[in-house]
């Protein structure tokens, strides 16, 4: 009986627990960039380790399935690419355990993506929610994007090695499907169909506007414009979705708004756009103009500092910034500020 009365209000106090809230409540006293006097821009939010710092799992029996048995691991170690699924969910590559990290906040469940597919993922860099709602992820050593459902379950190849020498990241356009993709060592971006055909490919290796030089992370702007991490030519080009040059911003160098080592790409609006400097552990907000507008960051573990940072996910309903703090294990949440300093409104 007695075993019986524990085990009840141990359940019940599980279930109190996992109570919906909101992680990403606006803290008045968080760091904001640039400091005060100036007008701030760049709010600090939350970081997310594991599941728990966004929701506890499921509902009452799934809770006290694992109240006994125990989560499974959600941990990030090594976080590299992120996403957001539109119905509701943080994706996480993680090539220090081989799995795409989902926490799903729409059913508040936790999976680890690529488990189930054969061999397993190798070294998952890019990941998108494709037009349907499944979930692609490149994997640059199998040279292929694989296809999986919210479940997590392995629907098959999208594109394979045949057309890649090694994927890198890849963004979808929610409008027509189409997908793209960038293969870091063909110096390319591809161009799929929903389906995974390849319709096209542009660019090719060398250092004028429009070529590459291990063009790594992609990403769409809100008219649906490409911005791609130029890796070793140092800059971040702005193209059209047919390889059409529009702009580009940064250089070689050390000063602040130059880059040694460019990494994720995000569109903040179509005034502003932001990308990852790893070297220099910063986030570095352009005009698409190429004018510098901030630097946020620095190395170190505390909010707001980084170590190596990779992806990046913009939420632009909540105005919220998502970025890979991959040798911290952790990812940053950071919120788009007002121009009078004041939270932005979705």
């Amino acid at each position: 009986m007695r075993t019986t009365i524990l085990l009840t209000m141990a359940l019940l106090l599980v279930a109190c627990s996992a109570t919906p809230r909101n992680p990403y409540v606006f803290a008045p006293n968080a760091p904001v960039w640039p400091a005060p006097p100036e007008t701030s821009r760049v709010q600090y939010v939350t970081s997310i380790h594991r599941h728990s710092d966004l929701f506890e799992t499921g509902g009452f029996l799934d809770r006290a399935i694992r109240l006994v048995a125990g989560d499974e691991d959600s941990s990030l170690v090594r976080p590299y690419a992120v996403a957001l699924h539109p119905d509701g969910g943080l994706l996480v590559t993680d090539p220090g355990v081989m799995v795409v990290h989902f926490y799903d906040t729409a059913r508040r469940r936790y999976r680890a993506i690529g488990r189930d597919l054969d061999g397993g993922l190798t070294s998952p860099v890019g990941v998108a929610v494709a037009s349907d709602g499944s979930i692609l992820v490149s994997d640059s050593r199998r040279r292929t994007i694989e296809r999986f459902d919210r479940n997590g379950r392995h629907l098959g190849p999208f594109a394979s090695e045949e057309i890649f020498q090694r994927p890198g990241g890849i963004a979808v356009d929610q409008r027509s499907g189409t997908v793209f993709a960038a293969d870091v060592l063909a110096h390319t971006i591809l161009v799929l169909s929903p389906e995974g055909t390849l319709l096209g490919t542009f660019g090719d290796n060398g250092a004028e506007p429009g070529q590459f030089n291990f063009p790594t992370h992609i990403a769409l702007d809100p008219q649906g414009n490409l911005l791609v991490a130029d890796s070793m030519n140092f800059r971040i080009q702005h193209l059209t979705q047919t390889g059409e040059v529009i702009g580009t911003f940064g250089e070689a160098g050390n000063a602040r708004g130059d880059f040694a080592r460019p990494k994720g790409v995000a569109a903040i609006d179509q005034d502003v756009f932001v990308a990852v400097e790893g070297l220099y552990d910063s986030l570095v907000f352009f005009a698409p103009t190429g004018e510098l507008l901030l630097n946020v960051g620095e190395a170190g573990p505390e909010p707001g500092q980084f170590w190596l940072p990779a992806g990046l996910a913009m939420d632009r309903s909540r105005n919220l910034l998502f970025v890979a703090d991959s040798y911290n294990s952790r990812v940053q949440v950071f919120r788009m500020m007002t121009p009078n300093g004041g939270e932005a409104t979705p």
